[in-house]
């Protein structure tokens, strides 16, 4: 028992230096989507059977994992991360999930291929992202963001997540 508590709080610091330093490569930090959202956010987007939905910067794939129990016809996570990616794979196998994880750049991952990408990123690499969507995806791809707006674009939902509190997050969704 001891060993384990000394081994956890060892490798603490450790996970929280690899954060870090995560950070100052992507300019993105790791926050993941809370659970609680997934549904939200289906109930206002809908998923069907041909859907193919990419997470741009997807951490350990747990937004995917939820939306996976809606049947898209494929789900593609992205991530620069090689400890989420392979945290996320082994969650995977598991659990004998289809989603594919991708330890990669999102600006250098082919997205042309995708019905609905979900963001959750800051604003500078939010924008920049959406250069590429605009470029890259087919007119009618739709786009999901929480957090930040995208600057100089008209959402087609917005979608607040806790109406009693003025400062709650929004998801936003946009077309291509």
């Amino acid at each position: 028992m001891k060993l384990a508590i000394y081994i956890i709080f060892s490798l603490l610091p450790l996970y929280l230096l690899y954060l870090v330093a995560l950070y100052f490569r992507a300019h993105v930090p790791f926050i993941a989507t809370a659970r609680r959202y997934v549904p939200i956010i289906f109930k206002e987007v809908q998923i069907t059977s041909q859907t193919v939905l990419f997470d741009l910067g997807c951490g350990k794939g747990d937004f995917l994992f939820e939306a996976e129990k809606y049947r898209p016809k494929e789900i593609i996570g992205v991530e620069l991360s090689p400890l989420h990616v392979w945290y996320a794979r082994l969650k995977a196998k598991f659990i004998k999930s289809k989603i594919t994880f991708v330890r990669q750049d999102f600006f250098t991952v082919n997205i042309s291929r995708a019905t609905m990408i979900y963001l959750f990123l800051v604003k500078p690499v939010l924008d920049k992202t959406w250069v590429k969507i605009r470029k890259e995806c087919e007119p009618g791809t739709i786009v999901i963001t929480l957090g930040d707006k995208i600057d100089g674009e008209k959402e087609l939902k917005e979608i607040v997540l806790n109406p009693s509190n003025p400062k709650s997050s929004r998801i936003r969704v946009y077309q291509v």
